[in-house]
């Protein structure tokens, strides 16, 4: 596969976990490289989705959410009646042996092979439920039948964060909520008690996961401190001819002061209609998702983005996956920029093999986008006054020209009075003084200077 390239694979009806309480019914996928998972739960005209975390991203303990007070969903006539029983949590082991503790109503401890599941039912509604493993686990949460459709049960399921030592800030925006906020709840993995939603109070703090439940959804929230730069959504369920949208959209939340530079693919978001997040210096927006692939992506600030969709009878949604959290003024950053300074003075042309020897070439862009570097490298480095740039004048035209001409643009940061005449100097050395604006000067390419090597960063398609 090449990058942004999705795949889909229709998993067989015999992995289903049904009322066992433990199973070798799990799915392992794995990659070479970095994958985005997420999975599509479809009967007749139920639709859930969700985004699958990584074995890296687990943890060994998780606190379970309260579980919603009124469970009846959806209801297409008076004997579609979805079934009262109990919340379900589904543990999925890793490649390792693991022993899995069950705390709260009811105390059970269960021993796991690697890749395999177990199933507990939170019987009691008013324990406080939490799960601890000696090794990580993957934590499964939501409710085998919360919706039914034609004697078609539709399964609610959302993945849980792991524990962790800080409180953290969970915005709720105001989009998830446009037709229903009355039947709004916060389900927070340290609250004995679901809380109503409040859109006058929007923020929540919590040391694990805070899910959002509307009659047919549990949507897992992204905490502010887990903000990204760019996100993509593939949106296709055509797979599934028994799925009509009525419509599907991303929601992004943006700090208000940088919601102008929100993209979608190669553009600026278009007319949004920004909603305050109230208590919060939070904004948010929903965007009509218009391609199959839809990337967002801020150049200079951390964002969260939600996919949000709804068939005739049922919402869907879950937290778009992150792609980068790297800014980058020409788009989405799958590898950042790499910056290096040489650790001792040489010539120009011993720059440019020191800079080769390290797979980077000497530092190759236009004026903006070396000024705009030049801060950063100072911050880290305030005794080197000069660096060797990738800029030289040709010796036959005396026109100047990048060594790795990366950008093709040839806008300079020339210091004031230079370049000097070409018999002054061949070769373009930055100064790192901010006194001096990080201006640029003519050199005689054997003066001895120190390196500034570069690797531009890759980026993801947009498009």
């Amino acid at each position: 596969m090449v990058k942004g390239q999705s795949k889909m694979f229709i998993i067989s009806k015999e992995l289903e976990l049904q009322r066992h309480p433990t199973s070798n019914n799990s799915l392992q996928i794995s990659s070479t490289k970095p994958i985005i998972v997420r999975a599509i739960n479809s009967k007749d005209r139920s639709i859930q989705t969700s985004l699958l975390k990584a074995s890296d991203k687990l943890g060994t303990l998780y606190k379970i959410p309260p579980i919603p007070s009124n469970i009846a969903e959806q209801l297409l006539s008076p004997s579609d009646i979805p079934e009262r029983a109990p919340f379900t949590v589904i543990v999925i082991n890793t490649g390792a042996e693991n022993t899995v503790q069950w705390k709260g109503g009811d105390y059970q401890k269960v021993s796991l092979t690697p890749f395999k599941l177990v199933q507990f039912w939170m019987s009691n509604v008013d324990a406080a439920y939490e799960v601890e493993a000696s090794e990580p686990v993957s934590v499964l949460f939501g409710h085998p039948c919360a919706t039914i459709f034609n004697c078609t049960c539709g399964m609610l399921l959302t993945p849980l964060d792991p524990v962790i030592n800080t409180k953290l800030n969970f915005f709720i925006p105001p989009d998830f909520t446009t037709d229903g906020k009355d039947e709004a709840v916060l389900l927070v993995a340290d609250k004995d008690r679901p809380l109503l939603y409040d859109p006058d109070h929007p923020r929540v703090k919590s040391v694990g996961s805070v899910v959002f439940h509307r009659p047919g959804l549990l949507l897992s929230i992204i905490p502010e401190e887990d903000f990204a730069a760019c996100f993509l959504i593939n949106e296709d369920l055509s797979y599934n001819n028994n799925i009509l949208h009525s419509k599907s959209y991303a929601v992004v939340v943006v700090h208000k002061d940088h919601k102008d530079l929100v993209h979608y693919r190669s553009e600026p978001l278009s007319s949004p209609d920004w909603k305050d997040i109230k208590t919060t210096n939070y904004v948010s927006t929903s965007v009509k998702l218009l391609y199959r692939k839809n990337v967002f992506w801020h150049p200079k600030a951390m964002m969260a983005v939600y996919l949000m969709g709804s068939t005739k009878t049922q919402l869907f949604g879950n937290p778009a996956p992150i792609i980068s959290k790297h800014t980058n003024l020409k788009g989405c950053v799958i590898i950042p920029e790499v910056v290096v300074m040489g650790d001792a003075l040489m010539d120009w042309q011993e720059s440019i093999q020191y800079c080769r020897e390290q797979d980077m070439e000497l530092a190759s862009m236009n004026g903006p986008k070396l000024r705009h570097l030049a801060p950063k490298i100072h911050a880290k480095n305030k005794t080197v006054k000069e660096v060797w740039i990738g800029f030289r004048r040709s010796s036959l035209t005396g026109n100047w020209y990048w060594l790795s001409p990366e950008d093709k643009g040839v806008e300079t940061h020339w210091a004031k009075g230079e370049p000097g005449e070409s018999e002054e100097g061949q070769c373009a050395m930055m100064s790192l003084d901010p006194d001096k604006d990080f201006g640029w000067s003519d050199e005689s390419c054997c003066t001895a200077a120190v390196p500034l090597c570069y690797k531009f960063p890759i980026l993801f398609p947009l498009w």
